[in-house]
């Protein structure tokens, strides 16, 4: 018998990690095997188009995040076959036949099934030998915390409120790979990250935060976009490591963004953009918190 949630989890949320609490806690009561089901690619993909939303989490980050929650995840193909199921096919089928579904846990008013006819509700009338479990949605600053919510507020610049609602700071990870080489021309090195199809970056400007690779972390100041003063490029991001001196090309680096510290600007020349650079590292130097991860 299993004990099941299903959902995109993107970015893996307050409100996600309380309905896994609560999926352990039915698990532990009722002695089942728990299981997360994640839809691949993003149901809104194919339902709209694909790359909108952005996304919070890339697979590798989600199978990270829900395999330190204690469940176990299988990531499974959304498409338009499934997306026309209707409710009754959809729970026979392919909750209980083919993943052993006995109690399901779901966010309040979650839908599901051709037509969002899925819910609590019409699972307890046509199925009543399958236990369900509502939980009620997280609030923060009195609204309900939703995948959504969090893009707008990476979107506008609104890191802390992003971070709060998370509940950890906003994470990017990727390969790193060869730019133009500019950061080591102005003295400070910075590693480009090649990121997952579809990731969202933060609204442009430069943030404190941290890197990390094979078990090395190290503060780090982070620039998210186009770099106007040596010449526009495609928005992109780029670190730059403290007390830091190695290659790191081809090499997975993680960055966690702790603190937005300023807009990206255009500056009159080479000199004033390197000034900047010396004030912004300065600064992460002294905000410890901040920068550590």
């Amino acid at each position: 018998m299993t004990a099941i949630v299903l959902g995109n989890f993107d970015g893996f949320h307050l409100g996600h990690r309380a309905l896994f609490e609560a999926l352990i806690s039915e698990e532990k009561k009722n002695e089942m095997q728990t299981l997360a089901i994640s839809f691949e690619p993003h149901t809104r993909h194919i339902i709209q188009e694909p790359g909108h939303p952005e996304l919070l989490s890339s697979n590798e980050e989600k199978k990270e995040l829900i395999s330190r929650a204690g469940v176990s995840l299988v990531l499974q193909k959304f498409d338009k076959d499934l997306f026309a199921m209707p409710f009754r096919s959809f729970v026979e089928e392919f909750a209980i036949k083919k993943y052993g579904a006995k109690l399901w846990v779901l966010g309040l008013d979650q839908r599901f099934g051709r037509g969002g006819k899925g819910s609590a509700e019409t699972l307890k009338e046509f199925s009543p030998n399958l236990h369900i479990h509502e939980i009620n949605p997280v609030l923060y600053n009195g609204e309900t915390i939703s995948s959504s919510r969090i893009r707008a507020a990476l979107k506008s610049g609104s890191l802390n409120l992003a971070n709060a609602m998370l509940g950890r700071k906003y994470s990017l990870c990727g390969v790193v790979v060869h730019g133009l080489g500019q950061g080591r021309l102005l003295g400070f090195p910075t590693a480009n990250l090649e990121l997952p199809a579809y990731k969202l970056l933060p609204k442009n400007g430069v943030y404190f935060g941290s890197a990390s690779f094979e078990g090395e972390i190290h503060k780090a100041v982070i620039n998210v976009g186009n770099r106007p003063s040596l010449g526009n490029r495609p928005v992109g991001l780029e670190a730059h490591l403290l007390n830091f001196d190695g290659d790191l090309y081809g090499k997975t680096l993680n960055v966690e963004l702790g603190e937005w510290l300023r807009d990206e600007i255009k500056f009159e020349n080479v000199e004033a953009l390197k000034e900047q650079i010396r004030k912004d590292v300065a600064s992460c130097n002294l905000n410890l918190s901040s920068c550590q991860g």
